[in-house]
């Protein structure tokens, strides 16, 4: 009888925890606005394997390089959501922190020769969400 008293409240448990957490994913992405185009998505996969090949990274370093710029890009894309209310000003300034921690993260990770070459090519991809944002990349 214990055994089925314990089972019970255990499957109301997973049951309610996995309508919550399926509640949650509804809700962010009912939120989602993405701040990369699918061009640029596209440009950032291509921008990736083309540095790889440019940078002559190892396969753990490219693996390391890939696992931080992965990690900033989806964070960047999700400043535009709406739940977050931010203003245009705001989000310009959390996507120019977010770009100043990622080159921090990978600068420490490659050569001179690399990290210039990288920002030179994400440099391009943040130019295009400016442009099309309208922002001034002076401020």
């Amino acid at each position: 009888m214990r055994i089925t008293v314990t089972s019970f409240l255990l499957l109301i448990f997973v049951t309610t925890f996995g309508q919550t957490h399926e509640e949650k994913l509804l809700e962010r992405q009912k939120n989602k606005v993405e701040i990369f185009t699918s061009g640029e998505k596209d440009n950032l996969q291509f921008f990736f394997n083309e540095q790889v090949d440019k940078m002559k990274l190892s396969e753990d370093l490219r693996d390391d390089y890939y696992g931080i710029i992965l990690y900033y890009t989806n964070k960047m894309g999700r400043i535009g959501d709406r739940n977050k209310g931010y203003t245009e000003a705001e989000k310009k300034t959390k996507l120019d922190a977010m770009v100043i921690q990622l080159n921090d993260e990978v600068k420490e990770i490659l050569t001179k020769e690399q990290y210039q070459i990288h920002k030179e090519s994400f440099g391009k991809i943040i130019t295009s969400v400016y442009n099309r944002k309208g922002w001034d990349k002076n401020n």
